[in-house]
């Protein structure tokens, strides 16, 4: 997950959270959320009141495989009534207009069809999450704080990624080394135990985008349920607003 920091009004945040390549997911989604950092304290606030309400323990951190499975601490979500209820406070809490989210998903499947190894997959997502945060919010005139939970075996590329726009600019030519330098003002990589919300909200958020590209591209399921439409209609809407660029995109 990568977060990305509005600072003083003027520094975006930029969250990721990353599935690893070898997990029996069939796809590699890096999900991200931009936010205000001003805003940091009042999602803490309001997400620890929700944690709470629902799991009993505003000290819990969102796992996104145990939310959607239902299963450990958030097996209450196994009610409908519950899920539903959980999900429409939780979205409410998201659907502030100053927050984005970025989605890069890759099929692992068809990467392999093309010949991309694990480190292909890594290094043209991380390039392509950081080149699309530049291009959506940089070009805004706002500065960016990157923030991402830490996995020794991605770490690297993510970092290589940052270098490589560090000395030459985005590909495209759009934004030079220069620029790009002047307005990441840093780059941190942390663990569960730091407790960032951001994060875990990041976290959170990486399956609806499996969800969407299943749904929406590979047309495996009919038909959406209540709390799946509530999702979607989420990030339909972050998608529709230009004043805060989002992004949602296959790589392959």
């Amino acid at each position: 997950m990568i977060v990305v920091y509005k600072a003083n009004e003027l520094c975006q945040g930029f969250y990721v959270h990353l599935r690893t390549y070898n997990h029996k997911s069939e796809l590699f989604v890096l999900s991200g959320i931009i936010t205000p950092e001003k805003l940091k304290p009042k999602f803490d606030k309001l997400t620890r009141k929700l944690k709470k309400k629902y799991f009993r323990n505003e000290e819990i951190v969102f796992h996104s495989r145990d939310m959607f499975r239902r299963k450990g601490p958030f097996s209450i979500l196994q009610d409908p009534k519950k899920e539903m209820e959980f999900w429409s406070e939780f979205i409410s809490i998201l659907d502030d207009p100053e927050i984005g989210t970025m989605f890069i998903i890759v099929d692992k499947q068809k990467a392999r069809h093309k010949g991309w190894q694990e480190q292909t997959i890594l290094k043209r997502a991380y390039q392509k999450m950081l080149e699309d945060f530049a291009d959506k919010q940089l070009k805004l005139g706002v500065n960016g704080k990157i923030i991402t939970e830490s996995d020794p075996s991605q770490d690297f590329y993510l970092i290589q990624a940052h270098n490589l726009i560090q000395s030459k600019g985005i590909s495209d030519g759009t934004m030079s080394a220069q620029e790009y330098r002047q307005k990441i003002t840093s780059l941190s990589l942390v663990n569960k135990r730091n407790l960032d919300i951001d994060v875990q909200i990041a976290d959170a958020l990486a399956p609806i985008a499996g969800m969407m590209y299943s749904h929406n591209i590979l047309k495996k399921q009919n038909k959406m349920n209540k709390v799946e439409l509530l999702k979607q209609e989420l990030i339909e809407r972050k998608l529709g607003n230009t004043a805060n660029p989002s992004v949602f995109e296959v790589l392959i």
